[in-house]
């Protein structure tokens, strides 16, 4: 079936547009944007200017859909990750999105995928001169980023591990990531020195809270312990395989699945250090998990193995959400 699905570019336009139109329904109709107590200031205001411009704040929301689609696309096809056209990494992903009615409630961490998908797609292995670039305007966006939700912290990480994979050690560049990432820092604290309020803007981070995951509702239902025990373990299935079936790639094919499989697992990191609460937590996954279930729908496997993984993990993300 995977095959298959594959292979017909027009049917997966028809399943892209009408996955992205009820999407775009949704935001429209049901969209609320999660209470942004316990995040950092950013998203706090972004809360507050969607309670007082509601329609506009569904702009924005959409807007970043749209980003979050396009780079994952870009992403998957210049990694070689999906076949050439297709669009199964997008379809994959907003089907996560709508059974897992995570475009109803908006987390701190939907700005984080917006950031991270940005992150990815960035070209490491440019020439010095464009590198210290990107590696600067990287630094400037992750500030953003955490700006909205703690957990973007980890695309520091993620920039560093890309850097060293695709380039010999150079300690500077490292050094313009982090000053491209106080920089935002020293204008905000500026900024509100000399509008006398800075006082109120430290106080925000006084807020901020952590350890969302660990919740009275995951260890009180026996059901949503072992659907997390089985989406790790589909999760970690997903890396390993990736690793062996790069084995028969070429150096720079490996190098890019290496590449992947560091990306996945740092955003399990972001679980930890995230102050979202269950389920929408487990949103840092989609990205990988949307990659993942698109690379194997390449391979080939006689006994079904790829489409039965692909139902199962349709049916343990519904299960999380029930």
């Amino acid at each position: 079936m995977l095959k298959w699905l594959n292979r017909k570019i027009a049917f997966q336009w028809i399943l892209f547009l009408g996955l992205l139109a009820f999407a775009v329904y949704t935001i429209v109709t049901q969209t609320q944007v999660a209470n942004g107590q316990g995040a950092p200031f950013l998203y706090q205001s972004f809360a507050d200017f969607f309670s007082a411009y509601e329609f506009l704040g569904k702009g924005i929301i959409l807007a970043i859909l749209l980003f979050q689609i396009t780079f994952l696309q870009y992403y998957a096809i210049k990694n070689e990750f999906a076949a050439k056209n297709s669009l199964l990494p997008v379809c994959f992903y907003l089907a996560i999105l709508l059974l897992t009615k995570s475009l109803i409630t908006i987390s701190p961490l939907f700005f984080t995928l917006m950031f991270f998908l940005i992150m990815i797609s960035i070209n490491y292995s440019a020439s010095s001169v464009k590198l210290k670039n990107s590696v600067f305007w990287t630094g400037l966006l992750i500030a953003f980023a955490t700006c909205f939700d703690l957990s973007s912290l980890i695309l520091i990480a993620l920039v560093v591990a890309t850097l060293l994979i695709n380039q010999f050690f150079k300690i500077k560049e490292i050094g313009i990531l982090l000053f491209g990432f106080t920089l935002p820092y020293f204008y905000f604290f500026s900024y509100h020195l000399l509008t006398d309020n800075y006082c109120e803007w430290i106080a925000t981070f006084h807020q901020i809270k952590i350890l969302g995951i660990f919740n009275k509702e995951i260890f009180s239902r026996t059901l949503i312990l072992i659907a997390l025990i089985f989406l790790g373990i589909l999760y970690t299935y997903f890396i390993i395989r990736s690793r062996l079936i790069s084995e028969s790639k070429i150096v720079i094919q490996r190098k890019k699945n290496i590449t992947l499989n560091i990306y996945a697992a740092l955003m399990v990191v972001c679980l930890f250090i995230s102050n979202t609460t269950y389920p929408y937590i487990l949103g840092y996954l989609f990205v990988p998990l949307s990659i993942y279930l698109a690379t194997l729908s390449k391979e080939r496997n006689p006994l079904y193995i790829n489409e039965l993984t692909t139902i199962i993990t349709f049916a343990t993300l519904i299960v999380l959400w029930l």
